[in-house]
């Protein structure tokens, strides 16, 4: 982490409260939260991008589990499908978790930009176009 970031509280407090914007539009809706924390920790200064991928990974299950615990308790819950898409995420998180510590830091950044645009045009797409 950058030492110039950290001593500036402003920018630490403005990337909490937009972490906490994330972790509740996460809890939600949940697509795109990973760029979105990344981008945060960015401009708080890390540049370690393993470090920050830890991070967000530590976050993101986080959200993901305070989420589920309030659709469980509000009995919201399609159990079948819930568990494949748990399935899914576990795998996921292994293996994104495995192999991008195997990846040069530069070309972490570059598959991060290039899904996110990926996604994005998508979703324009799907919403504009079509």
């Amino acid at each position: 982490m950058d030492a110039g970031a950290a001593e500036k509280p402003g920018r630490i407090w403005g990337a909490i409260f937009f972490q906490f914007l994330v972790s509740i539009y996460g809890g939600y809706f949940g697509a795109g939260i990973g760029i979105l924390m990344l981008a945060t920790l960015g401009f708080i200064g890390m540049n370690n991008i393993y470090e920050m991928n830890t991070l967000k990974t530590i976050l993101g299950s986080l959200i993901n589990v305070m989420a589920a615990l309030w659709f469980i308790g509000a009995g919201l819950i399609d159990w079948p499908r819930a568990s494949v898409m748990t399935v899914g995420a576990i795998i996921g998180y292994y293996l994104g978790s495995h192999y991008s510590q195997r990846i040069p830091q530069a070309r972490v950044r570059q598959i991060i930009t290039a899904i996110g645009f990926v996604i994005s045009g998508i979703t324009f797409y799907q919403q504009f176009v079509r």
